[in-house]
């Protein structure tokens, strides 16, 4: 079998460093590169850098929440095709339809699972499992 995780990368966007430090200890076993950033406006900052497999991002963080950032990233010819996956502390199904509105490729509530995660990511970019 191919290893493609050197070729993929999962950006995370979360304002809590507790989370980020969280979701990147679970992710990097699996091998794929990890950037992160602390808001929506930072992170299509890093965006103009970088070209990441998926995103994983929250909802409510400081200068852009992740649902402004995830419209602004569907408006965009070159990074509409990232699938963005929301991890966010609201069980609320109005947000969870929103995001799915707004081009979100699915949602997943905190606190994350591990198994919850590794089950999306690998729905999601089965190339790099």
């Amino acid at each position: 079998m191919e290893d493609n995780t050197l070729k993929t990368s999962i950006l995370i966007v979360d304002d809590s460093i507790t989370a980020l430090r969280h979701i990147s200890n679970m992710i990097v076993p699996l091998g794929h590169k990890i950037h992160v950033a602390k808001s929506g406006l930072q992170a299509l900052k890093l965006l103009t850098l970088i070209n990441p497999s998926l995103i994983l991002m929250d909802i409510g963080m400081p200068e852009m929440d992740g649902f402004e950032c995830c419209e602004r990233l569907k408006r965009s010819a070159c990074r509409s095709h990232i699938p963005i996956i929301f991890l966010s502390g609201s069980h609320d199904d109005k947000d969870r339809a929103k995001a799915i509105g707004l081009g979100a490729t699915d949602y997943i509530t905190k606190p994350v699972s591990q198994d919850a995660l590794f089950a999306k990511l690998e729905y999601h970019m089965p190339w790099a499992q």
